[in-house]
């Protein structure tokens, strides 16, 4: 369906990426539960001009020629038809490439910038601690300044591409208690006292997610990104933006699920006619359409306020919370529609609903969607978190 916030000239964008997902993703989907991603088919994703939409041409991205949050929205929901996972490395490299930019080291930002936008660095975001999720303000690694040097020491949780990234951009405490005592640190993983463990887990296989641990790690002063103390907040303002492109990414894999179910359906018959003409069949893949498409909606608008320069926490919010949820549901519901066909590995259904559901977690549950959407609705004075 056409969407009244993206422009019609991404229209061949989004044919194009549907292409390449369907061509060259989709039958590799499981392929990654056991091998790791090929650095290879990153630099591909670099060459389709997906992972510098938001990038300044001259750091190699197309920001203002073609690419923007609304273009960055369409790629993750194209790219999601094929292989969910895929779409972390625009998420993680967007969100990096936009951190970089806020270094006053053009040295910094030539060296990993470019890199990032092409696929052949891949970066990671580390905020989370093992005992601080939500409640960020409270994390607890550090980063002292010991001459021309920050000495970086803590731990970070649940960090996507943990085990394969090159560059993490690490908020550490640099000043006092609460978010102004928090700052960005850029942190090269080959440097002496980095160690990374990946978790074993039931989903997402190919993001490598997993611990970091900094000992007494030391990175040139210059690698501070922004201002010191301003991290927690850009942490925030990065937030906003990807939880929309989070939505999309949900969006476009349940309708990859949804479009397998109605062909499924209509071809499958059951009491002498197609399971598509019967109403328990149809209403319920009427109702997933319909709920897909309204997360749907909620992103693009809140990534159309974001070419804009428009406030857009409340719609990231509620994308946030729909697009996983509504995702998750559908996705759900077309395991049960292809029967016991349904479980099986030959199909990639159960495999989506599994990475699916770790986004109704990850940047951001539920709860603390409610709570900012509630907050931006009825004040600060009334917010749940503080």
């Amino acid at each position: 369906m056409h969407c009244p916030f993206v422009p019609a000239e991404l229209e061949d964008f989004r044919d194009t990426l549907r292409d390449y997902a369907a061509r060259r993703l989709l039958a590799d989907y499981p392929r990654w539960k056991t091998e790791p991603y090929p650095r290879e088919r990153v630099v591909e994703l670099g060459d389709l001009g997906v992972l510098g939409l938001c990038t300044p041409g001259e750091y190699g991205g197309s920001a203002g020629a073609g690419g923007g949050y609304l273009a960055l929205g369409v790629a993750a929901e194209e790219i999601a038809r094929g292989d969910f996972n895929v779409t972390y490395f625009l998420q993680l490299g967007t969100i990096a490439c936009r951190l970089l930019e806020l270094s006053d080291t053009e040295a910094l930002k030539q060296r990993w910038i470019p890199s990032i936008a092409s696929g052949e660095s891949i970066a990671a975001f580390a905020l989370t601690e093992p005992s601080v999720g939500s409640d960020a303000v409270r994390l607890s690694c550090s980063a002292r300044r010991e001459g021309d040097e920050w000495v970086v020491r803590g731990e970070k949780a649940s960090i996507t591409f943990a085990g394969s990234a090159d560059l993490c951009i690490v908020f550490c405490r640099t000043g006092g208690a609460g978010a102004s005592g928090v700052s960005m640190v850029a942190v090269p993983l080959d440097l002496a006292g980095v160690t990374r463990q990946v978790y074993k887990s039931s989903t997402s296989h190919l993001t490598q997610r997993g611990s970091l641990f900094f000992d007494d790690v030391r990175v040139p002063l210059d690698h501070q990104l922004g201002a010191e103390g301003a991290g927690f907040v850009a942490a925030m303002q990065a937030f906003d933006f990807n939880r929309a492109v989070i939505a999309l990414a949900c969006v476009g894999a349940a309708a990859q699920s949804l479009d397998e179910t109605m062909a499924y359906v209509k071809g499958r018959e059951a009491f002498g006619r197609a399971l598509a003409r019967h109403e328990g069949v149809a209403f319920q893949v009427a109702e997933h359409l319909a709920a897909v498409h309204a997360a749907r909606l909620v992103a693009y608008e809140a990534l159309a306020l974001a070419d804009e320069g428009r406030p857009h926490i409340a719609q990231a919010a509620m994308a946030k919370w729909l697009g996983p949820k509504s995702a998750a549901e559908a996705t759900h519901a077309a395991v049960l529609l292809h029967g016991w066909s349904g479980f099986g590995d030959d199909l990639p259904l159960v495999q989506r609903l599994n990475d699916v559901m770790g986004l109704e977690v990850g940047d951001g549950t539920p709860e603390i969607m409610k709570g900012v959407i509630a907050r931006e609705a009825m004040g600060r004075a009334y917010t749940a978190y503080r």
